[in-house]
């Protein structure tokens, strides 16, 4: 594992240039380019918005009203975003590049990484613009808060890296790994606390939403961006051993698994 550490750091510029391809290929031939990374999130919020906010009127931390929830909504969206994207282009990335993979020198591993890396970046865009909103808002978070941020942001790479690199060799053996991908995807949105919060949750499943490690992830941003509670540091202890378990699994399965994808695809 550290020579593979050691082979992603001297191939650092290789994985930028790939990033950088990346994102011309979604965003280079349309009119608004790179807007779209935050455009797309923000009608997808609105839509949310208006039916839970507006509509049914969830009471979010003891406050109703559509501006309330769409603030707690597009915290929560902002990670789940960020893990959703990763996971799902992962889980092709190494059957669209067959002549890379196919290449004896060519590190594979990172194809996922640029999956991570670039839905990373998205996430960053638009939590520059949630915070301009919270801003207009009146609601700026307390940079003591926000530092939080900087102590989650290693722990949710290394756990959509793990992630990523289990779904993108997992597909190669099992072409129907990417339906399914996509559909655990869904489920998996439901089944954490992205559009409504905890304390909403029945207890006779809280018990399930408790060890989904996604549950720590959505309630230490919204700690951290508005600021409505303290940061659970038993979640983050469990986040972070999760995190860094899934981390290694994936990479040595990847690592592992690697070996025969040229002979697969």
């Amino acid at each position: 594992m550290a020579g593979q550490l050691k082979d992603v750091y001297r191939n650092r510029y290789l994985l930028w240039s790939f990033i950088r391809a990346d994102l011309r290929n979604r965003y280079g031939a349309s009119f608004l380019g790179f807007f779209w990374s935050v455009i797309n999130p923000l009608l997808l919020i609105l839509l949310y918005t208006l039916v839970f906010g507006y509509i049914l009127d969830i009471n979010v931390g003891g406050n109703a009203g559509p501006k309330n929830y769409g603030l707690f909504l597009f915290s929560g969206m902002l990670p789940w975003l960020a893990v959703s994207d990763a996971t799902q282009r992962a889980s092709t990335v190494i059957l669209e590049n067959r002549d890379l993979v196919k290449q004896v020198r060519f590190p594979k591993i990172m194809l996922p990484l640029r999956c991570v890396i670039s839905a990373f970046i998205h996430e960053l865009v638009a939590l520059l613009v949630f915070l301009a909103i919270l801003v207009v808002f009146n609601q700026p978070p307390l940079p003591v808060m926000l530092a939080t941020l900087v102590a989650i942001w290693p722990l949710q790479l290394l756990f959509t890296t793990g992630l990523c690199l289990f779904v993108a060799s997992v597909t190669v053996f099992y072409k129907d790994a990417r339906e399914l991908t996509t559909a655990l995807l869904t489920l998996w949105f439901f089944a954490t606390p992205v559009i409504f919060p905890v304390d909403v949750i029945p207890k006779e499943i809280g018990l399930f939403f408790f060890f989904n490690p996604l549950t720590p992830l959505m309630n230490l941003h919204r700690a951290a961006l508005l600021g409505n509670e303290v940061p659970d540091l038993y979640g983050f202890a469990y986040f972070a051993l999760f995190s860094i378990m899934l981390f290694i699994f994936g990479w040595v399965w990847f690592k592992k698994m690697a070996r025969d994808f040229a002979d697969l695809i």
